[in-house]
């Protein structure tokens, strides 16, 4: 069976007809910067875009029990934009539209492979739909449908990058301030099986979840954050610090982050990253977490719970399009764990690239 497991493996790294997606994690290496002197499009005084990615994705996925979960074809949307109302963008109405149905995942089945009718799924939700309002520099509110923040954190640790609350947030970014933010959110996360956020308002009204997160760069190079949630019950504080080192070093980047949860059921998981460009495009990164059997499965689906190794590769095949690899092995333990081994080949087409290129957005 394990030959057999291994040849499945191969196949799917090399076969020209298997196109897979899941988003990675964002790179610890500096983003290139972007040239001020471009004249914004008169419609981005209105209409900002600020993502809009079609994702394929083949995954493989096997539990602790050595049964096969998962072995299909997938597909992801993500449309995330704020409408301005006023030319400095202080005021806005941002929205994010997104194919999944739960909070952990923004995929949908193709109907190849295997699902239960294995057939295409075509749900799409607004997950998130909140007002910003920034009346003096550095002072931000929010309210309305909500991202969830995590820091320096990852959904390693924190929450899922797919995950949504409802509630609000103040965010404090002044540079007299010692942290470059403090953030402070009171809010309903979830439920896990309500993607729809208009299903999800009676979040303004009462609240499961807290929030306070502090954050500070030292430099260019050293970046850290942290922060205590009080979620459904249970307290947690995450610590999070990343590392740039420069090209010619053996790594590019180190983070690590850890979470302590201190009720119910005290528990204390961490992560540790290592990255390092392959080329001068292409990058690799990889790593150890532990998460604790009692987590609740509101991280990651890549990961979730148990001690695992990981990897991801990202190589830029065009300009817009980009490929990466994610796979995972967990280590035996005394409870069973949903992704023992997991493989996702995905392919990522950054569309937004294309449409600004038109000069329209």
């Amino acid at each position: 069976m394990a030959v057999g497991r291994r040849r499945l493996l191969l196949l799917a790294l090399f076969s020209p007809a298997v196109v897979a997606a899941q988003s990675s994690t964002a790179p610890l290496l500096p983003p290139a910067p972007v040239s001020a002197e471009t004249p914004a499009p008169p419609l981005r005084r209105w209409l900002e875009l600020q993502s809009v990615t079609l994702l394929t994705r083949y995954r493989f996925l096997e539990n602790s029990a050595d049964v096969v979960t998962g072995n299909q074809w997938q597909y992801k949307d993500v449309l995330r934009a704020r409408f301005n109302f006023d030319a400095g963008h202080r005021y806005t109405l941002n929205v994010g539209v997104f194919s999944g149905a739960n909070f952990i995942s923004t995929w949908n089945n193709t109907g190849v492979g295997t699902g239960n009718p294995p057939r295409f799924v075509w749900t799409h939700y607004l997950k998130q739909l909140y007002a910003s309002a920034e009346p003096v520099q550095g002072f931000e509110l929010q309210y309305g449908g909500i991202y969830v923040v995590r820091g320096e954190a990852t959904e390693w640790t924190s929450y899922d990058d797919d995950g949504y609350a409802v509630g609000e947030r103040l965010s404090l970014r002044r540079k007299e301030l010692f942290l470059d933010e403090i953030a402070a959110t009171r809010a309903w996360i979830g439920p896990y099986d309500t993607p729809d956020v208009t299903k999800r308002w009676n979040g303004l009204h009462e609240a499961n979840y807290y929030q306070v997160l502090l954050a500070k760069r030292a430099g260019r190079y050293v970046r850290a954050s942290t922060d205590w949630t009080h979620d459904q019950g249970a307290d947690t504080w995450r610590a999070t610090v990343a590392a740039l080192f420069p090209p010619s070093g053996l790594l590019s980047a180190v983070r690590y982050e850890q979470y302590w949860r201190m009720d119910p059921n005290p528990a204390f998981g961490f992560a540790l990253w290592l990255e390092r460009p392959v080329t001068s495009h292409a990058r690799l990164q990889a790593g150890y977490a532990t998460v604790d059997e009692h987590y609740g499965g509101w991280n990651a689906d890549r990961i979730q719970r148990g001690k695992r190794v990981f990897a991801i590769g990202t190589v830029p095949i065009l300009r817009e399009l980009t490929a990466s690899l994610f796979f995972t092995q967990a280590f035996s333990s005394s409870y069973p764990v949903s992704n023992k081994t997991r493989l996702d080949v995905v392919l990522s087409y950054d569309l937004l690239r294309t449409l600004r290129r038109t000069g329209i957005f």
